[in-house]
């Protein structure tokens, strides 16, 4: 089954291009990853956005910082699964919740 490129990221891992969509839920970002050989495979994994909510005052908060999904992220989630999987597969692989694979301390914006 073919996934839509448009809006998509492009990124190479041991020499092979993958492509990329993150898109924001309600609490969660959910990414998709597939290679641009083989889109019969797709990796999943969600993460939820690290906000720092700070009470400003009786009705209102705000947020310093926030995680964002960059292609170091990506890379390592890619690496995590393994490129020969996402080449060779087919369906779904579904990873749980991206902070098992990467540090997000280390992406979250101030």
């Amino acid at each position: 089954m073919a996934v839509n490129k448009k809006g998509s990221r492009k990124i190479v891992v041991d020499e092979h291009e993958f492509r990329w969509r993150a898109t924001g839920n309600d609490g969660w970002i959910t990414v998709v990853i597939w290679s641009s050989e083989n889109s019969d495979c797709r990796v999943v994994g969600t993460t939820n956005y690290h906000h720092d909510w700070k009470k400003v005052d009786e009705e209102r908060w705000s947020s310093n910082s926030q995680a964002i999904v960059t292609n170091r992220v990506v890379r390592e989630v890619i690496l995590h699964v393994g490129t020969k999987e996402i080449l060779e597969g087919r369906g779904q692989i579904n990873i749980g919740e991206i902070e098992q694979v990467f540090d997000f301390d280390n992406a979250v914006r101030n």
